[in-house]
Order: C-alpha cells, then structure tokens, then sequence
C-alpha cells in the first residue's frame, strides 16, 4: 500500500459522509423510491449521483468497509466488486478499512 493509495481509500470515507447527511435529509422520502446519493469514488473531483432505493443505500451502510461507485470508477488497488448493479458497483475496502470502521458514522 502507498501513501497515495491510503489517500485515495481515504477521499471515500469524505463522500459517505456527505450521503449520511443526504440520507438524513431524506428521511421522509418512502422506501420505494429512489433518491441521489453522490458516487463514493476516490475521485474528490466527481460530481455523479447514482439514484438509490433506500434499501439498496441501506445495504451499502450495512458494512463500515461498502462503498457504492459509478460503474468505471472502482479502483482495484483499494476496493474490491462485492456486486455489479446496471447503475451503481458495491465496492469493499482492502485499504484504509482501520479508517473506514472508525470513521462510520454508524458504528457504535
């Protein structure tokens, strides 16, 4: 693992974070329909929103190591595909998970 690898895993904990804050503002939207979230990728500069269900966000958050991307901006040398999707890659950090666990803003 290099230094800048460790900051590219690290650049996705900043989007989920951002989500978390989406999700929350989102609440009172019903699980059946679909709500954008940003892409969890390494790239600080993306701007894609991926539409989600609630459940398929929840699933995502149901692991402190998941991320989800847009197809094309995984990253091989950080995360690995847990599932492909038509919109969307559930991603598992194997970088930065020490940071992944204590940064979920879920975790106990």
């Amino acid at each position: 693992m290099t230094i800048s690898d460790e900051r590219l895993a690290k650049n996705e904990l900043l989007f989920r974070a951002i989500n978390e804050r989406l999700d929350d503002l989102g609440d009172a939207v019903p699980w059946s329909k679909r709500t954008d979230y940003l892409c969890e990728c390494s790239d600080t500069r993306c701007t894609e929103a991926i539409e989600l269900r609630k459940e398929e966000y929840e699933r995502a958050r149901s692991r402190s190591s998941t991320f989800f991307v847009v197809p094309g901006h995984e990253r091989p040398e950080i995360e690995k595909v847990l599932e492909e999707h038509d919109h969307y890659l559930l991603v598992e950090k194997v970088v930065a998970v020490d940071a992944a666990i204590e940064t979920d803003p879920r975790a106990d």
